[in-house]
């Protein structure tokens, strides 16, 4: 009974945790424009709780937040979000397990890879319907990673506070 308790609240800080950090994006982080972009932190979200908790809970994670992104936000296609932040949450779980130990910089690695794994996908899809120049794309894929990864050291700090927190339970 007590580590299906503390399965529990381990996912209501993180959902607590989550809400924060989506409220931070939508209230905070749309007004706050450098080098003609906003920050993104949705693939940060994911790609930082995926390191610490693994693939199959970065994958579920991934797959959470990415059906509240697609009911929310403008996307190229249906469930665009809903496929790719799924993907994105596995490897970087394998990531964190296999190439580079959790912390920081595994954090900061993975939140480049799937922030470039959305942007990828969403530059394909516009370059696909022809709606953009590809290298139009690419320079704004550039410079919306480098916005967003300014911002994966506030997200690290939470995730690894919770993720200890949690773990002083088990």
């Amino acid at each position: 009974m007590r580590s299906r308790n503390a399965a529990v609240a381990k996912w209501v800080f993180y959902g607590l945790g989550t809400a924060l950090l989506c409220l931070l994006q939508n209230f905070v982080l749309q007004r706050i424009v450098l080098l003609g972009v906003f920050p993104f932190l949705f693939p940060v979200l994911v790609a930082v709780f995926a390191v610490y908790e693994g693939p199959t809970a970065g994958a579920v994670y991934g797959l959470v937040l990415g059906v509240l992104c697609d009911l929310t936000i403008a996307a190229p296609i249906p469930c665009f979000y809903t496929l790719i932040f799924p993907l994105a949450g596995f490897l970087s779980a394998l990531l964190s397990q296999g190439w580079i130990s959790a912390g920081f910089f595994c954090c900061l690695t993975a939140s480049a890879l799937s922030f470039l794994l959305t942007d990828a996908f969403h530059a394909l899809i516009l370059a696909l319907t022809g709606k953009g120049n590809l290298t139009a794309i690419l320079l704004l894929t550039a410079r919306e990673t480098a916005v967003t990864l300014l911002f994966v050291l506030p997200v690290f700090l939470l995730f690894r506070s919770l993720f200890r927190r949690c773990r002083l339970g088990d």
